[in-house]
């Protein structure tokens, strides 16, 4: 029977290498599918991690410039206030300075005070010597009185000074350029306005001087030279003889008459002006203490 005839059996590859590429052919489709499909997922993962590298990148920038801005910020304030502390630190300093000068400027304009007022003292005397030569030497007795006559002839010019006030803290802050130092606007007006003022001494005592020399000439020619000096040497009135007077002679009492009123009238317009700026040095005085609180 047909059912009984034998189905022939698969016929195996006829040798081992047949039997290899069927193998292989039979995996080879999954694993060029595989290969196929790693590239694609290589690339995918590389795209990734380009985007991440990118991504982290920009985070990375961003928190570092915020830091530069901060440091920034950090260093401007630390110099800001490096300022600051030095600028209140030279300004105590020069208030301190200031202070200091204005305490030694009231020093001196006390003392300014003490000479005006010394100045007067002396000129009183004078002015009473000056009276009294001109009445001895132009009485007819002179010559009974010819000790007093020398002596107040001769010690009229020793009284004299001249009348110059310290300027020793102006002129020691105007060439260092510390006035500026003077930052209230009254008292540094004041300051220069005073001592601005004083270079008119300088005229007076020129003019007083000249007098001065002009006087002791004419004396030289009316007294003896040696009871001169014995008098400026002892300070005190010596007892002469009517030949200390050289010399009646009218014109040549008047002469010295004549040189004793000059004198004395460059004595008294000095005074007078020290007896103005003597007002204004104790007006100063007192806006300096008041300014400064000063005692």
């Amino acid at each position: 029977m047909e059912e009984n005839k034998k189905i022939p059996a698969e016929q195996p590859p006829q040798n081992i290498s047949e039997e290899i590429n069927y193998t292989t052919e039979n995996i080879l489709p999954e694993a060029k599918t595989a290969a196929t499909e790693q590239p694609q997922t290589s690339n995918l993962k590389t795209e990734t991690s380009n985007m991440e590298v990118h991504h982290h990148g920009h985070v990375h920038e961003k928190k570092k410039w915020k830091e530069y801005l901060f440091q920034f910020l950090m260093l401007f304030l630390a110099v800001f206030c490096g300022f600051l502390a030095e600028y209140q630190l030279e300004h105590k300093i020069e208030k301190d300075r200031a202070k200091v000068y204005m305490q030694n400027m009231l020093i001196d304009l006390e003392a300014d005070t003490a000479v005006y007022a010394d100045y007067a003292k002396r000129n009183t005397i004078i002015y009473d010597l000056i009276d009294t030569l001109v009445y001895l030497i132009k009485s007819p007795d002179r010559k009974k009185h010819i000790s007093k006559l020398t002596y107040t002839a001769r010690i009229m010019t020793a009284k004299w000074r001249r009348q110059e006030p310290v300027k020793r803290t102006y002129e020691q802050m105007k060439s260092s350029k510390h006035l500026r130092l003077i930052g209230k606007r009254k008292v540094s007006d004041s300051v220069s306005s005073y001592y601005n003022s004083l270079f008119e001494f300088t005229h007076y005592n020129e003019i007083g001087a000249i007098w001065a020399a002009d006087y002791a000439k004419a004396i030289g020619k009316i007294f003896d030279g040696g009871d001169l000096l014995k008098i400026i040497k002892e300070k005190k009135e010596q007892l002469l003889s009517t030949e200390t007077l050289l010399t009646e002679d009218k014109l040549i009492i008047n002469e010295l008459l004549t040189s004793a009123g000059y004198f004395y009238g460059a004595l008294s317009l000095n005074e007078n002006l020290g007896t103005n700026r003597s007002k204004a040095a104790q007006g100063l005085i007192d806006l300096i203490k008041k300014e400064y609180y000063l005692e």
